[in-house]
């Protein structure tokens, strides 16, 4: 009987995890609609938010309406899982190869950087919520 229990929260958590990363791995394709093209560096006076999108890619706010879709080198372990993280870099900007990530510890270099269209993501959202809201209406 322990075993049947052990087998099934294995399988619960791993179900779990794998709904995680799909509903990251859309949620990334849905934000890189909505970013230019990538920049070698970009202005960056302060951090005000995140949202992991995998992990090697994250959404990284400077404000509520400015976002930037940054990937990191390689992978970053802790990234789909961290409730905080820091942005290592040496001036008001953000660049390409020079500044990081961290997450728990772990530098994580930023090798792509693209400016996203807040706005219009935001618009675009709040359409696809309205969109299921009315599909949910009974006729």
């Amino acid at each position: 009987m322990l075993l049947s229990i052990l087998i099934a929260t294995a399988a619960s958590a791993a179900t779990t995890k794998t709904d995680r990363q799909t509903r990251m791995d859309e949620r990334r394709e849905f934000v890189t609609g909505f970013a230019g093209e990538p920049q070698s560096s970009v202005r960056f006076s302060r951090f005000y938010d995140f949202e992991p999108l995998g992990s090697d890619t994250l959404l990284l706010y400077e404000s509520l309406n400015r976002a930037y879709l940054v990937k990191i080198e390689d992978f970053c372990p802790d990234m789909p899982s961290a409730f905080k993280l820091g942005v290592d870099n040496s001036s008001s900007s953000l660049n390409v190869r020079l500044d990081a990530i961290v997450v728990r510890g772990n530098r994580c270099r930023i090798i792509e950087i693209r400016p996203v269209d807040v706005k219009a993501m935001k618009a675009a959202q709040k359409a696809k919520r309205e969109a299921a809201k009315a599909a949910a209406k009974p006729a």
